[in-house]
């Protein structure tokens, strides 16, 4: 375990490093969290939009905003192309387990990347004036489960991550996967049109798959659209997720390793 937290901790650190990254994520956030406000209070102003009020709505744009970096589908160029060329080779020689490396690489980054961005779009965001603002928790409780959802989610998004990245060993290229596979995260999370606007068929399909619990529930926590008791009974769902998901891409990397090639070796 010392050698997988000592993993997470340089690839941690390294993270830290892209500064300049960082501020043009911050503006990205901020610009398209403030575009997508103004779209939906438009839409609200006409009688659209019934899953959330406006102002739960506003506080989970911006909060999704904010950690983006920790629950987004973005995956790791480095192991992708560690896979591609065959560098993963130097990996599978290391008494190391391959999955873990790669779980807590993309976590570790997640992390480093959230820290540098998440704070200054909340304050930036609770200080805007009308109602286009972060409003706060209903209360104490309801923070406390928002952040132990919003781990566990990004927990969840670097198993499934996991699985793409034991994916490219059936396809030898990440190209054109890698789009089909940011587009329907991106859909089914709730990425172009909150799930809780979607139509009922829609909703009911987003909230079976395991995306989102990362990517929506809780944001939905802490905007007070899912209630405390409610969302304790998701944290149970969050973890049998976690534990499928880590077992079933454990079991695939296994069963893969036993008849890897390895390109240009």
């Amino acid at each position: 375990m010392r050698k997988y937290i000592s993993f997470f901790k340089l690839s941690f650190n390294v993270a830290l490093q892209y500064r300049t990254s960082a501020i043009a994520g911050i503006l990205t956030q901020f610009f398209w969290g403030i575009m997508q406000i103004l779209i939906y209070r438009a839409f609200y102003k006409n009688g659209a939009g019934t899953g959330m009020v406006l102002e739960q709505l506003v506080s989970y744009i911006w909060l999704r905003q904010a950690f983006y970096s920790l629950i987004n589908h973005v995956t790791d160029s480095d192991i992708k192309s560690s896979i591609e060329n065959g560098n993963v080779a130097f990996e599978l020689i290391k008494p190391i387990n391959l999955y873990w490396i790669w779980f807590s690489k993309t976590s570790s980054s997640r992390m480093a990347a959230c820290l540098l961005k998440c704070i200054p779009v909340i304050l930036i965001a609770s200080i805007l004036p009308g109602n286009i603002n972060l409003n706060g928790p209903a209360s104490l409780g309801t923070f406390v489960l928002f952040a132990v959802t919003l781990f566990l989610g990004m927990f969840i998004m670097t198993s499934i991550i996991n699985l793409f990245y034991i994916g490219i060993f059936y396809t030898m290229t990440s190209k054109g996967t890698t789009s089909i596979f940011y587009a329907l995260l991106e859909f089914f999370g709730g990425g172009f049109i909150p799930i809780a606007l979607m139509p009922k068929l829609w909703q009911t399909i987003c909230y079976l798959l395991p995306i989102s619990l990362a990517t929506d529930l809780p944001f939905r926590i802490y905007t007070g659209n899912i209630n405390i008791l409610e969302g304790l009974k998701y944290v149970v769902v969050q973890f049998i997720w976690l534990g499928i998901l880590v077992v079933l891409g454990s079991i695939l990397l296994k069963k893969i390793m036993k008849n890897v090639v390895i390109q240009g070796g």
